[in-house]
């Protein structure tokens, strides 16, 4: 019998929270699904990053095979030379909407990744290919505050592109202007991708206090574009904008997050800048998904914009919750409208919720506060609920008794107390030399970092490689094994890497590819941190980014944190109330669903299929 399949795909659920909160009974859905289906961890391949294990969910396939990471080098180019590996152009192995398209049969996809350039014939695609990084494929604009309130000289360097400082002055040379002396003006330098454009506010009094701002194009107030008072969002602006070098319009919002009844302090945040139309196929759904549900924003925020102090929690959640809800209207209006077999989409709102707030419930973290752990849950439970009602509104539409339905992530989120090393080992060991500007000197390096790796520069695979493979890359490859193997974490004095060896050793963590490095390591990540409060916050990168993810083991784990992930499925022939007591391999998730929903298994996949959720 032919099943339609759903695949609701959701970037680093932890099962451990997902736990915690389905006993506190704060998610129904998940406690629904539970109950009327199978449950399981899930182990992600290395590393346990997004680009990689969702393309191995898609196969049924390793990295080895299919070849995508989020960074990926491709051997042939400069070993310095790195591509983000979410474009379908990356992903050797067959996906399973691929497998849908061969039966004649049409796929729903919602930014998956790996899923654009659009591969296959039948489909109705929604959104990019997954990337979840700034400046994706069709963003005009990032993310962006205009404050006079913060200090950007204080932020590491990475953040800083997050900020802009602005000074509020009297208004002076508008047209048009009412007749009144106390407005208060800000100049506002747009920062796109291709240009700057100066917008201007207007800050207004209400009842004798600053509390409103407008926004406009030119200094002319009957050019309004928009409006918002403290604490509140504007309305949706539409306006033109170059991308790749064409005039296109496309629509922002902002938020006056600060604003002192003075008029002497303000924050004003900038929503990502995304276009009307170009990223629906057909291309015509664009403008009418935008009529029905309002703009579609790919990337609306992210943890650095937060730990730079554009936006606030509360802001975030926000942004976030917008495209959730945009996503689920969207999705049931599709799975209505269209004959379809395959759904599957990918929501990448709490991967970025727990990158800066992992502190809160995990007592791992140097700056978890016992006193505010019941709040921190609290927050936990707030944002999972924006995926509880995600699932139970998309199932709602598809829960007919013959849908395979299934849950599930990618990897989970350890407490960030790793340390990190760089090309620096390499050089202060004489693997790795420099030219006097900086650049790397080919002529002499053996080695180097990329990505979550590292690369011999071997005669024959790289363009400039003066290492001989056979005896010479292996002594090479364990002298450098050894030297990592001994480092310390300078501040605790414990092993840096829990795991350092050659990628063909590594078959089980899914390496021995050709885009794989020659040597892959896994930090250390210790259950009971040395490291005190003040250590770590002196430290930005750690003091901000408070949970992790990437060159980890994935059987990694800290006190509420894990690496593994979640499994779920419910439907016809699989066991209800079963809670698989050993974690699954993700690359067991295609060839499982496929065989449940009677779609043939992608001819790559290696996973085996997961008989014992199925009823005899």
């Amino acid at each position: 019998m032919e099943r339609k399949l759903v695949i609701i795909g959701i970037d680093s659920l932890i099962p451990t929270i997902i736990e915690k909160l389905v006993e506190m009974n704060r998610l129904p859905t998940f406690k629904k699904l539970m109950e009327e289906g199978s449950y399981s961890r899930a182990l992600p391949y290395w590393p346990t990053e997004t680009g990689c294990n969702w393309a191995t969910i898609a196969t049924g396939t390793p990295p080895s095979k299919h070849g995508c990471k989020y960074v990926i080098h491709i051997p042939g180019t400069s070993l310095d030379k790195t591509v983000f590996g979410f474009s379908s152009e990356y992903c050797r192995a067959e996906q399973i909407w691929q497998v849908v398209d061969k039966l004649g049969k049409l796929s729903i996809i919602i930014d998956y990744p790996q899923s654009y350039p659009i591969n296959i014939k039948n489909v109705i695609h929604i959104g990019e290919d997954g990337y979840p990084g700034p400046n994706s494929r069709f963003c005009i604009a990032n993310a962006h505050a205009y404050t006079n309130v913060k200090k950007v000289e204080e932020l590491p360097e990475y953040l800083k592109k997050y900020l802009t400082i602005i000074e509020i002055r009297n208004a002076i040379n508008w047209r048009n202007l009412p007749e009144r002396r106390d407005l208060l003006e800000i100049e506002i330098p747009l920062k796109t991708r291709e240009e700057t454009i100066i917008f201007y506010g207007l800050i207004e009094k209400e009842d004798g206090k600053y509390s409103k701002v407008l926004l406009f194009s030119e200094k002319n107030y009957m050019k309004k574009l928009g409006e918002a008072k403290r604490g509140e969002w504007s309305n949706w602006i539409k306006y033109c904008f170059k991308l790749h070098g064409k005039k296109t319009y496309a629509y922002f919002r902002y938020k006056v997050i600060e604003l002192s009844p003075d008029g002497r302090k303000i924050h004003i945040y900038f929503s990502e800048i995304y276009p009307e139309e170009g990223w629906a196929y057909p291309s015509e759904l664009a403008r009418e998904l935008i009529d029905i549900f309002g703009p579609y924003l790919h990337r609306p925020t992210e943890q650095a914009i937060v730990v730079s102090g554009a936006s606030d929690t509360e802001t975030f959640i926000e942004e976030q919750e917008y495209q959730a809800n945009w996503y689920t209207r969207v999705a049931k209006y599709l799975l209505k409208k269209y004959d379809w077999r395959l759904f599957i989409m990918k929501w990448h709102g709490p991967d970025f919720f727990e990158h800066f707030t992992l502190h809160l419930i995990d007592p791992t973290h140097p700056l978890f506060d016992s006193n505010r752990k019941d709040e921190g849950w609290r927050l936990y439970a707030r944002f999972y609920g924006i995926c509880d009602r995600m699932i139970a509104e998309i199932l709602e539409t598809v829960d007919d008794g013959n849908t395979i339905i299934s849950v599930v992530g990618d990897h989970g989120h350890v407490a960030n107390i790793v340390y990190h090393v760089g090309n620096e080992i390499l050089e202060k060991e004489g693997y790795l030399y420099r030219n006097p500007d900086g650049s790397i000197n080919w002529s002499k390096t053996k080695a180097i970092f990329v990505a979550e790796g590292v690369w011999i520069n071997l005669r024959g695979r790289d363009p400039n490689g003066i290492v001989k493979l056979g005896e010479e890359y292996e002594k090479m490859r364990d002298e450098i094994i050894n030297i990592l193997l001994n480092l310390k974490n300078p501040i605790t004095g414990e092993p840096v890497f829990s795991l350092v060896c050659r990628k063909e050793d590594a078959k089980i963590l899914g390496m021995g590819g050709d885009r794989d490095p020659d040597i892959i390591f896994c930090y250390n990540v210790p259950m009971y941190s040395k490291i005190n409060k003040a250590t770590i916050s002196r430290h930005p990168i750690w003091g901000l980014v408070t949970g992790t993810h990437g060159a980890f083991l994935p059987s990694v784990r800290t006190r509420i944190g894990t690496i593994e992930t979640v499994f779920i499925v419910k439907g016809p022939k699989v066991k209800k109330g079963y809670k698989r007591p050993i974690s699954i391999s993700l690359s067991s998730v295609a060839p499982t669903l496929c065989y449940l929903s009677n779609i043939p298994i992608p001819k790559d996949a290696e996973g085996p299929i997961l008989y014992d959720i199925i009823e005899k």
